[in-house]
């Protein structure tokens, strides 16, 4: 198995996005996957997060992910219940001190920034929510609600299983031909190149991508589905403008 990039902050991209957008990824120090509470997060998790971010976040807005490509929009000026939870794998935001939230664990998530229209989202893209073009869906929708210019747009993206260790059938060439790598061991996805290519195709800037590079199967302080299979727990991501 190839080396790959650890996790070494839970902070990636404060050098990218600006003091103002907050953003986290946890490792394995702590699961977040559902319990029964009705809250989105349990007090142990949420003590955990207030520790590592150094304050508590101020509202919590999650989904129940469903890897397909609904993205909800949590409007300034229609506020939504924080604790209500929704089907689907995405969230777009322009308001202040939400923080929105996925979980993941080997799937990617997608941090996007719109600096003019101070607009945020955050989206888990598994190869299902890939093939259904979650990716170019989210750009789509900033458009719509914003008037965003793709251009403007910032990027970045969080761990996720890589092609190093990301291994598939042949039938992934029919919906990803040019993103799955044929090797001697069989076909390799490249699921965080497929989404760089729908962002391009929608209008954004290479250079406004940015990508941590780390591989959750290779990194042990990552969790991931396909090293632990049942035994996995969840990473969060979490985002959040700053009042």
């Amino acid at each position: 198995m190839p080396s790959a990039k650890l996790l070494t902050t839970t902070q990636p991209f404060h050098d990218f996005f600006p003091p103002h957008v907050v953003t986290f990824i946890s490792d394995r120090s702590a699961d977040f996957k559902f319990s029964e509470t009705p809250t989105p997060f349990t007090r142990s998790q949420s003590a955990f997060l207030a520790q590592q971010l150094g304050f508590r976040l101020p509202e919590v807005l999650t989904i129940r992910q469903v890897h397909g490509n609904k993205i909800i929009i949590a409007l300034r000026s229609a506020a939504r219940r924080a604790v209500s939870l929704e089907d689907a794998d995405g969230i777009l935001t322009d308001r202040r001190d939400l923080a929105i939230a996925v979980r993941t664990a080997d799937c990617l998530s997608v941090f996007l920034y719109d600096p003019r229209n101070e607009a945020i989202g955050l989206f888990h893209a598994g190869w299902r929510g890939t093939q259904q073009q979650i990716s170019a869906r989210a750009v789509a929708l900033m458009r719509k609600q914003w008037d965003s210019n793709p251009k403007d747009l910032r990027v970045a993206f969080g761990p996720a299983i890589r092609s190093c260790c990301y291994r598939v059938g042949a039938s992934f060439l029919e919906h990803f031909p040019k993103e799955t790598l044929k090797r001697k061991e069989g076909y390799f996805f490249d699921l965080p190149e497929a989404n760089k290519k729908q962002l391009a195709g929608a209008g954004v800037v290479a250079a406004n991508i940015a990508d941590c590079s780390v591989c959750t199967c290779c990194d042990v302080t990552c969790f991931s589905y396909r090293r632990e299979r049942e035994s996995a727990g969840r990473m969060i991501s979490i985002m959040m403008l700053k009042k």
